[in-house]
């Protein structure tokens, strides 16, 4: 049995529509929401705060997908974090899982002040000690996270951004990412691994806001935010005070040139960013 935690999320949900397409055995593990899958996947509810739960809804897998949420609610993300790997190494334990797939993110191999990306390196760090197979997939920057800033575009015509107007980013699309973890899922190996992923091509905010003006037919003004403002913006979209100084100390490190991929061979994914954009304006 194939056990997707977060599956109702973007990248979650993509997985398990995927391996369903290829008639292979789903656990969908979600909190509350249940997106409507296909009834072929089988549903179980658990909190990952609640070890119980989570023991349980592991109960019979062989291969786990794991990921560390972020709520921007949380007065101590790092803490939460890792109370939440422990609880999936219990759980693993528990069930005799044989084999985790963990959704990382580039830059996890560096042992610096990074944020968010941290994180990651937590969750990858988190199982050493187990003597099981352990995947990480390490995607760059979702181009859906330019969509949070869609309303303000389409009302207003204007792109904020925290990078620097012309600083290339690996950007990829989150679906792509779905797809590839699918596949890695569904290819029983007996190795432990990481892939890194980007998409065909750096891109900067400035090429995000042309693309935004493409899509919509207006005039798109890129609005970098100060980083004296960068709090402040934050606080305003209801980040506490733990998630905002995480997602700061993230933001310095793209910019710093600190987050980027361990090695040279990174998978190349195929959408481009006016591809997604596309698709997502279009539904």
């Amino acid at each position: 049995m194939n056990i997707i935690l977060g599956a109702s999320g973007q990248v979650g949900s993509n997985i398990v529509k995927e391996l369903i397409s290829h008639n292979l055995p789903v656990r969908a593990v979600i909190r509350s929401r249940n997106p409507g899958f296909d009834s072929q996947v089988e549903i179980r509810t658990a909190d990952l705060f609640n070890p119980e739960q989570l023991t349980d809804a592991l109960e019979g897998g062989n291969t786990v997908f794991l990921l560390t949420p972020e709520d921007p609610a949380s007065n101590d993300i790092i803490g939460e974090t890792q109370q939440i790997i422990n609880n999936y190494k219990q759980a693993i334990h528990a069930n005799g899982i044989k084999r985790v797939v963990g959704l990382s993110c580039i830059g996890a191999h560096v042992e610096a002040n990074t944020g968010n990306v941290l994180m990651s390196r937590m969750l990858e760090q988190g199982f050493a000690d187990l003597d099981i197979e352990k995947i990480f997939i390490r995607p760059s920057y979702y181009f859906s996270n330019w969509l949070g800033f869609l309303e303000t575009v389409e009302q207003y015509g204007v792109l904020p951004t925290f990078f620097p107007e012309d600083l290339e980013v690996d950007m990829n699309s989150p679906i792509d990412v779905a797809t590839f973890i699918a596949k890695v899922i569904a290819h029983k190996s007996r190795s432990s691994d990481v892939f890194e992923l980007v998409g065909p091509q750096k891109y900067s905010s400035r090429q995000v806001a042309e693309t935004f003006s493409k899509l919509l037919d207006k005039h798109v003004e890129l609005q970098p935010v100060p980083k004296e403002k960068w709090n402040e913006t934050l606080a305003s979209a209801g980040f506490t005070a733990s998630t905002t100084a995480n997602l700061v100390d993230m933001t310095q490190a793209v910019i710093d040139d600190i987050v980027v991929p361990e090695n040279p061979d990174a998978v190349c994914l195929p959408t481009t960013l006016y591809q997604y954009l596309k698709e997502k304006l279009e539904k």
